[in-house]
C-alpha cells in the first residue's frame, strides 16, 4: 500500500510540473525473444518542453518493480544541452511494458562501466570499454613515429581487442600500471590482457575498400576524437581521418562508435563520401580458425594461443552485400570481409568478439545464438510509443 501510495504522490507533483500530462513510454517487443541489454533511445524533441528543461531531475520508473532504471543523458552534438535520454529496460517475449518519467528525489549511484579516452601517454592510443570489451585504436602521435623515422610507432586504422574477464573498468588501471610500474597488460595478472595482433592488418572491424588485382586501400590513423559521453550505460565518440586514397578518388570518412553495457558488440556509423562500397575486415591472425558465414553476420573462430577467441561483424541487411576473403599467406595481409553497401554516404555496422576466458557464454553455440538474436533484434527494433 505505501508503494501505491508513495507512487500517486509522485505522480501528482508530476502532473502539477508537467501541465497535467503524464509522460509514459510504451515499448512493444514484437518478437518471440527477451529484449535484455538493448538500449532504448528517447530523442528530447518527442516530450514536452516544460520537462526537457528539467530533464536531469527526471528518471525512468518502472511500476512493475517500483524502482528507477539506471539511465543516462547524452548530449550529442556537445552544443550544452541535452539530445538524449537512454535505458535498457528488461523485456519479455511478445510483451509489452510501460515506463514513467518521474521526478527522482533522490540520486542513484551508479559506476561508469562504458568508458573511452584519448591516451597522449601511450602515442594517442584511443580506447574503450564496457563490462565485458574493450578495444582500442591508434592515433596521430603513433603515426607520426613512423613519418618521422622514429621506433615505437604504427600506421594502422585497425582495431585492436583487450581481452577481458572481470566486469569493472580496466583501462585506467592497465595504463597506469603500466606507465608506473613496468607492469605489461600483454601478460594476464588475472583480469585478462591484451595479446591480440592488429599491426597494418584491418584487426577486429576496420575498413577496406578492395580494387583491381586484389589491392586493398585503407585509411592511416585518425586524426581527431571527441569523447561524447561515458556513463553506467554508454560510451560515446568520434574519430576523424584524413582525407585518403581509394581506387577511384579520394575518400572522406568518419566514425562515431558507441558500446554500450552488457554488451559484446560496438555499433559504428560511419559518414563516408567517394565510395558506394566498402568491406570490413578481420584478420585472419594465425590463420588457424574457421570463418562461419551467416550472410549479413560474420564470425571468425579460432584458436588464441590457449584460447578460443571469436571476432564478429554485423550489419542491417540494408547494408549487407556479400562476403570474401583474401588469403595471400602474408603477415597482417589475410583477412576475412563482409562487403557492406553504403546508402546516402552513411554506413552501420557492428563489431565485437567472445573470448572463451571470460566465461561469458557456456560455449560457443551460445555465442553463436546470441549473435543470431540479436540480428533479428536489430532489424526488429523495440516499438516506442510516448503519450
Amino acid at each position: 500500500m505505501f508503494n501505491k501510495i508513495f507512487f500517486s504522490t509522485l505522480l501528482i507533483g508530476f502532473l502539477s510540473a508537467c501541465s497535467q500530462i503524464p509522460i509514459t513510454i510504451q515499448l512493444s517487443n514484437p518478437l518471440k525473444i527477451e529484449r535484455v541489454n538493448e538500449t532504448v533511445e528517447i530523442a528530447l524533441t518527442a516530450l514536452p518542453k516544460e520537462l526537457t528543461e528539467k530533464i536531469e531531475r527526471f528518471g525512468v520508473y518502472d511500476p512493475s518493480t517500483d524502482r528507477f532504471l539506471i539511465s543516462q543523458l547524452i548530449d550529442i552534438n556537445q552544443d550544452g544541452q541535452i539530445d538524449q535520454l537512454i535505458f535498457q529496460p528488461r523485456l519479455a517475449p511478445s510483451s509489452e511494458k510501460t515506463f514513467h518519467l518521474i521526478e527522482k528525489f533522490t540520486k542513484q549511484e551508479v559506476i561508469d562501466y562504458c568508458f573511452s579516452r584519448i591516451v597522449p601517454t601511450r602515442i594517442d592510443d584511443y580506447t574503450w570499454e564496457n563490462d565485458r570489451v574493450a578495444f582500442r585504436t591508434y592515433g596521430p602521435a603513433a603515426q607520426a613515429l613512423v613519418e618521422d623515422g622514429k621506433k615505437g610507432g604504427i600506421i594502422s586504422s585497425g582495431i585492436d581487442c583487450w581481452l577481458k574477464k572481470v566486469n569493472y573498468p580496466v583501462i585506467n588501471k592497465w595504463y597506469k600500471a603500466s606507465e608506473e610500474e613496468g607492469i605489461s597488460y600483454h601478460e594476464d595478472h588475472g583480469e585478462g590482457l591484451d595479446n591480440y595482433h592488429v599491426g597494418i592488418s584491418r584487426g577486429a572491424g576496420g575498413l577496406a575498400i578492395k580494387g583491381a588485382e586484389n589491392q586493398y586501400f585503407v585509411s592511416k590513423n585518425f586524426t581527431a576524437h571527441r569523447t561524447l559521453s561515458t556513463g553506467p550505460l554508454r560510451t560515446l565518440f568520434q574519430l576523424d581521418y584524413a582525407d585518403w586514397e581509394g581506387p577511384d578518388g579520394m575518400i572522406m570518412e568518419q566514425k562515431t562508435i558507441s558500446l554500450d553495457y552488457g554488451n559484446n558488440l560496438m555499433k559504428i556509423e560511419v559518414s563516408i563520401k567517394g565510395t558506394n562500397e566498402i568491406s570490413a575486415g578481420i584478420s585472419l591472425q594465425e590463420n588457424n580458425g574457421s570463418v562461419i558465414d551467416k550472410n549479413n553476420l560474420l564470425i571468425f573462430k579460432q584458436n588464441h594461443f590457449d584460447t578460443t577467441l571469436s571476432n564478429v561483424i554485423l550489419t542491417p541487411l540494408k547494408h549487407y552485400k556479400s562476403q570474401h576473403t583474401y588469403n595471400p599467406q602474408i603477415v597482417d595481409q589475410n583477412h576475412v570481409f563482409l562487403d557492406l553497401k553504403i546508402i546516402n554516404q552513411s554506413l552501420v555496422y557492428y563489431v565485437g568478439f567472445y573470448w572463451s576466458e571470460s566465461k561469458q557464454f557456456t560455449n560457443h553455440q551460445a555465442w553463436e545464438k546470441h549473435l543470431n538474436d540479436l540480428a533479428i533484434k536489430i532489424e526488429n527494433p523495440m516499438l516506442i510509443n510516448i503519450k
